[in-house]
């Protein structure tokens, strides 16, 4: 009996030294300092450069960023391994409370030893299941359509189809430059993510959230603007109306190709709700710009308008930017609330303005 107890011990111990990894204790450093937040546990198994790259900062901005998103960190497991060049790669499984999150670790050897070259997400799947996603892609475009029923119940029965199609196509230009403009500066510091930004700090972020706001505002305005001129305000409407529609369409089939890239969509039926709500007011907000450039443009004070109406709407989103790198509720809040009452005065100052413009002359563009 002995013998045999002595075998199965042996046996066993075998098994567990095959089954353990040359960097499962650089993996347990990651779990630990991801799980308490304590940069300590992981720094002496990072190599020289990842120190320099993925200082305390860029870890907690990446730990805040993941916490928030999954939840609380509860167990990690290996996967599988693999070698790129020089270095080895290994696959471990982090389990959150919402989420399992795969990481790919990549190691170099300093000495004999395994150390830590770079940490990347390789794929996430959510724990909870979320609602089908021909309903997560048409809950924001029922959004837009309810906004262009809303002008309709107001009296714009006579939908200008042409105009529609104007703004749909001014949206797709937006959505192609603009990005390329906002991610310029970020693109040539080598900036290449949100956490990135949010590790420079309250005042980087905050800075990087106006910038990309502004952009927006200025070039949506400014786009919008130049092709108000000269329109009818009806017809103008109706370019808002197009430009809210293109966004509610476009904005989450674009979301669906993103995420299947990074690893599959996950949404919950709340998040759908707010998306249909946040299409709806926005389509409401650019039909309101638009009347409103038109009828400023028409009575000699365009450019004044349209320079108020890119700052406020830069200031829209520049709430919705900073809740986009932080995951903040209160500027989540800000957005909806900024934006509701925004675009309340404006429908209150143009839908009237619109009634009274008489029907002749024909649109051309």
């Amino acid at each position: 009996m002995r013998k045999v107890a002595l075998i199965f011990i042996i046996t066993m111990l075998a098994f567990y030294a095959l089954a353990q990894q040359p960097y499962d204790e650089v993996a347990k450093a990651v779990f630990e300092s991801l799980k308490t937040g304590n940069y300590s546990i992981l720094e002496p198994y990072l190599d020289e450069n990842m120190k320099e790259a993925f200082n305390e900062k860029s870890f907690n901005a990446l730990r805040e960023q993941m916490i928030s998103k999954y939840g609380g960190l509860k167990s990690f497991e290996f996967i599988e391994e693999g070698k790129s060049g020089k270095f080895a790669l290994a696959y471990y499984r982090f389990q959150f409370e919402k989420a399992n999150v795969t990481l790919r670790l990549v190691f170099s050897q300093t000495n004999g030893e395994y150390k830590l070259s770079g940490l990347w997400i390789q794929k996430v799947v959510w724990r909870e299941k979320g609602i089908p996603l021909p309903l997560a892609v048409g809950l924001p475009i029922l959004g837009g359509i309810l906004a262009l029923l809303t002008f309709y119940t107001l009296g714009f029965k006579k939908i200008k189809g042409a105009e529609l199609i104007l703004g749909f196509f001014l949206v797709a230009i937006t959505l192609f430059i603009q990005p390329v403009i906002q991610q310029a500066p970020f693109l040539a510091l080598g900036i290449k993510s949100n956490a990135d930004i949010t590790a420079k700090g309250f005042a980087f972020t905050a800075i990087t959230a106006i910038w990309l706001g502004f952009i927006a505002g200025f070039f949506q305005e400014g786009l919008k603007y130049a092709f108000m001129r000269n329109k009818r305000l009806k017809e103008a409407l109706f370019v808002g109306i197009g430009f809210g529609l293109g966004e509610a369409i476009l904005v989450p089939l674009l979301q669906v190709v993103q995420s299947f890239i990074l690893g599959g969509l996950t949404v919950q039926l709340t998040q759908a709700l707010l998306s249909l709500f946040e299409r709806y007011i926005a389509t409401l907000f650019h039909g309101g710009t638009t009347i409103t450039l038109a009828y400023a443009y028409k009575n000699g004070f365009g450019r004044k308008a349209l320079v108020v109406l890119s700052i406020v709407h830069g200031a829209i989103d520049t709430f919705a930017s900073y809740y986009q790198l932080t995951n903040s509720q209160i500027s989540l809040i800000m957005t909806y609330g900024t934006i509701t009452a925004i675009t309340l005065i404006l429908l209150w100052y143009a839908i009237p303005k619109a009634k009274v413009e008489g029907e002749e002359g024909k649109v051309v563009w």
